[in-house]
């Protein structure tokens, strides 16, 4: 059990389905995608913690951690799963650690923008954020608001770091998607997909990072299409 309850926002009826959002968001980034599932699913959509309404907690604040977070707010729900999981961003290197983790929770996948490591992202990319880390950390010396700020950046700078051979053991389908401008280097996210048993890579053409937020109806088909692929 983890230390402190999550702010959920629950929407819809029928299997349930897990949707995380990324690093600095909460569930209200992902509204619109929630409202495309909710049609036919029971879309559970957790703030992560120091995210959003959901408090810090105590400890670390890691990926790991978030990804038993979900196992608690699933347990709480009593949802036994498995489930179907949408991570877009960080919250699919979430979603990625919660397979890892919590194996018989996970029905499949949908990742969006993930990495398994910072050097996953774009030189420039790696650069512009750690710039922003490096001035957060710098104002946090006699500023809390930045102190919380630079915690969460951290994240995305010094995290995730999930060994690509440990892929191996995440035995559902996964989707492993990009934007065809994403941060995330396109060679990236197909090493991801190719040590993942029931991988399959999608670069989405002309989008960038955050399809799941410029364009939800998009982004909402893809899962959608995704899912309808699966085994009944």
């Amino acid at each position: 059990m983890t230390d402190l309850p999550l702010h959920v926002r629950v929407s819809g009826d029928g299997p349930p389905l897990v949707l995380l959002h990324g690093n600095g968001e909460d569930a209200r980034s992902l509204a619109p995608v929630a409202g495309g599932l909710a049609d036919d699913h029971r879309v559970i959509a957790p703030d992560a913690r120091a995210h959003g309404t959901s408090p810090r907690g105590t400890g670390p604040l890691t990926i790991p951690r978030m990804a038993d977070d979900v196992a608690d707010v699933l347990g709480g729900l009593r949802v036994t799963g498995p489930v179907d999981v949408v991570g877009y961003s960080d919250g699919g290197n979430v979603a990625l650690l919660l397979a890892l983790r919590h194996p018989a929770l996970v029905r499949s996948l949908v990742l969006y923008g993930a990495n398994t490591d910072p050097a996953g992202l774009s030189g420039r990319t790696r650069a512009q954020v750690t710039l922003t880390w490096l001035a957060q950390r710098a104002r946090g010396l006699v500023d809390a608001r930045a102190r919380e700020r630079a915690e969460v950046t951290d994240l995305m700078v010094r995290h995730p770091r999930i060994p690509l051979r440990a892929l191996a053991r995440v035995d559902v389908p996964v989707l492993v998607a990009a934007g065809e401008h994403d941060v995330v280097r396109r060679a990236h996210t197909e090493a991801i997909a190719a040590h993942l048993p029931e991988g399959r890579v999608h670069v989405v053409a002309g989008a960038g990072h955050g399809l799941p937020l410029d364009d939800p109806a998009a982004f909402t088909a893809l899962v959608r299409a995704f899912l309808a692929d699966l085994p009944a």
